[in-house]
């Protein structure tokens, strides 16, 4: 048996895409798109990340928070964003927006919860503490655009290039998770001391707790948003500048062509599911373990765009 893809990446131009290519295509996507999965994993991964940042958030403790950091799942629907959009997959980069902003719901959700239980306990007479303060105020909120933006031209590098050291620092330095339970939290306590929402202003007291827990929420947003465009700059400049890198990066373009759903089977003329060839692709690798050529042709000029079939 015998395969052979050919695409076209730009006009008049044919290049060959091999069956190692495709597999190497598919296995990536598979692993970006694990990470964006709400599943078991994900949703306990949350829970915990959500419990031990609000406690080290009521406790004051730096070292307690930057655990909830490493455990969070969070970073993982911002690197599909990314990834997405690069390469255009819109069930992806659909699935990662609505899972990330579910993620933070919940993350607010058991600041929430976590501030009745201990908005009443003597551990609240020192709200805010300094780890509350320092992601409630102005000065943090503007300062985490430039962070959150360089971090995620780590987190593409990270990812494409497994640099799991260099991942672990952009999930300290992004702090995604912390500001969203730090709201639920700051929440709780501005109705727990009466504060009076009805006077809520942006130049009301640094110690308003509503003032603060906005803030707080308005963080985690801009760091998402900041970490996911600074993610995909990277992708794509890397991708085309003439600097040593791995084999993956040159996939990328093949990658986009792919998932836009235009190939074409260049014998039948019908649309070509790249789900299903990567399925037989994988299939015809473990078995033979090597690679193979294919008689299927790929025309993003000629063909009509389609929607991409992604389970």
């Amino acid at each position: 048996m015998c395969y052979h893809f050919v695409l076209f990446y730009v006009q008049g131009t044919k290049g060959t895409v091999t069956m190692e290519q495709i597999v190497r295509i598919k296995r990536m996507h598979d692993k970006i798109s694990e990470g964006v999965n709400w599943d078991f994993n994900y949703s306990c991964l949350l829970m915990v990340a959500s419990v031990v940042a609000g406690l080290g958030l009521a406790l004051d403790s730096a070292t307690t928070v930057i655990s909830s950091m490493l455990l969070s799942p969070i970073m993982g629907p911002v690197i599909g964003m990314s990834y997405g959009l690069i390469i255009w997959d819109l069930p992806l980069i659909k699935r990662s927006i609505r899972n990330e902003i579910l993620s933070i719901i919940t993350c607010v959700i058991f600041g929430l919860v976590l501030g009745l239980c201990t908005g009443w306990t003597q551990m609240a007479e020192t709200w805010p503490t300094e780890e509350m303060l320092g992601r409630g105020t102005p000065t943090t909120f503007y300062a985490g655009f430039p962070i959150a933006f360089f971090s995620g031209l780590g987190v593409a590098l990270s990812v494409l290039d497994d640099q799991t050291s260099s991942l672990v620092g952009v999930a300290i330095s992004a702090s995604l998770l912390p500001p969203a339970v730090n709201c639920g939290m700051l929440f709780v306590v501005a109705f727990i001391q009466g504060d009076d929402w009805s006077n809520f202003s942006w130049r009301g007291s640094s110690t308003s707790f509503p003032r603060m827990g906005v803030l707080s929420l308005l963080l985690t947003v801009a760091n998402v948003v900041m970490v996911a465009l600074g993610a995909a700059l990277m992708f794509r400049v890397k991708e085309v500048l003439p600097v040593k890198k791995k084999v993956f990066w040159d996939d990328l373009k093949i990658a986009r062509r792919l998932y836009q759903g235009r190939a074409v089977d260049s014998v039948t003329g019908e649309a070509l599911n790249f789900e299903e060839c990567a399925k037989i692709a994988l299939e015809i690798s473990e078995e033979q373990r090597g690679t193979i050529t294919s008689k299927h042709s790929y025309d993003p000029i000629n063909t009509p765009p389609m929607s991409p079939q992604i389970n």
